[in-house]
């Protein structure tokens, strides 16, 4: 995607947010528990509104929706069960425009459950949960942790902090920053507009930003690692007998490499092309306004 199109996306993101208050006077507008089995799926859809999920041992999804009166006048609010789980929409009444909404959902459902939360402006956070996951929200942040399973998270606007993955991870942003805490698992991130930071072992890695810094810390086998920005430094802290066939390079910046010799391509850019070790998958580091860094563990 074009930065100027993610521009957009952003500032649409951040001016329907706006029309979103914090204020104190939510209350209980809906509450719904359905019968269930583990294993299958909550799927939501939400015009507007963040989300909260909890988990218990109990075979029922509890769906409960604060809101103040805008809420309850603009949107009406639905919770059913499917051949493959359990729905809970919010749709709009009509198609005035939002002010001074308030929305927060909170669904507890069982510690094994597939989840597909959709909202159009508001944050997601998911705790403890064994399933796939899918986040899609157009204006807020993403939280999830301690989630066993392959899970996806998008936003338009804001950050994105997993942490304690067990499965592969992708993830996207417009307008944040990205951390993976504690991952065991394949990462796929990228952000148009903050930091990546990343933690965690035996998987592949792909990050790219277009501007902002990247770090790692990795442990584990080398299963493939590139990581790139157009404008920030790359730190990577690996296992000392990290093999791997290595390809850095930065137009404008050092690089500081405890594997190998750093070459001198000109008076400004500098470039790594060596094995580690006994060579292996690509590691792979470019950048072309930074620093980069590889230490040794």
């Amino acid at each position: 995607m074009k930065l100027t199109a993610i521009f957009k996306i952003s500032l649409l993101a951040i001016i329907f947010m706006g029309k979103l208050t914090l204020a104190d006077d939510a209350r209980l507008l809906f509450e719904k528990t359905i019968s269930t089995q583990s294993g299958k799926e909550l799927i939501t859809s939400l015009v507007a509104g963040g989300i909260e999920i909890s988990t218990w041992d109990k075979s029922e999804v509890n769906i409960k929706v604060f809101g103040n009166d805008e809420a309850q006048e603009k949107i009406i609010f639905s919770a059913e069960e499917t051949s493959t789980g359990v729905k809970v929409e919010g749709k709009q009444k009509d198609k005035n425009n939002f002010r001074n909404l308030t929305i927060r959902v909170e669904i507890t459902v069982p510690k094994n459950y597939d989840l597909k939360l959709y909202s159009s402006g508001g944050n997601l956070t998911v705790k403890d949960i064994t399933g796939k996951i899918e986040t899609n929200t157009s204006g807020g942040n993403i939280s999830i942790d301690n989630s066993r399973g392959n899970l996806e998270a998008y936003t338009a606007g804001g950050n994105v902090a997993i942490s304690v993955s067990r499965g592969d991870v992708k993830v996207s942003t417009s307008g944040g920053k990205i951390t993976v805490d504690d991952f065991d698992g394949n990462v796929d991130v990228s952000t148009a507009g903050g930091d990546i930071v990343l933690n965690g072992k035996n998987g592949r890695i792909d990050a790219s930003t277009a501007g902002g810094s990247i770090k790692l810390d990795y442990e584990g086998k080398n299963m493939g690692i590139d990581m790139s920005t157009l404008g920030g430094n790359i730190t990577a802290t690996l296992p000392g007998d990290f093999d791997a066939d290595a390809d850095i390079g930065t137009l404008a910046g050092k690089i500081n490499c405890d594997f190998a010799k750093v070459q001198k391509e000109n008076h400004v850019s500098s470039f790594v092309r060596a094995k580690f070790n006994n060579g292996g998958e690509t590691f792979k580091c470019t950048t072309s306004a930074g620093n980069i860094t590889v230490n040794k563990r």
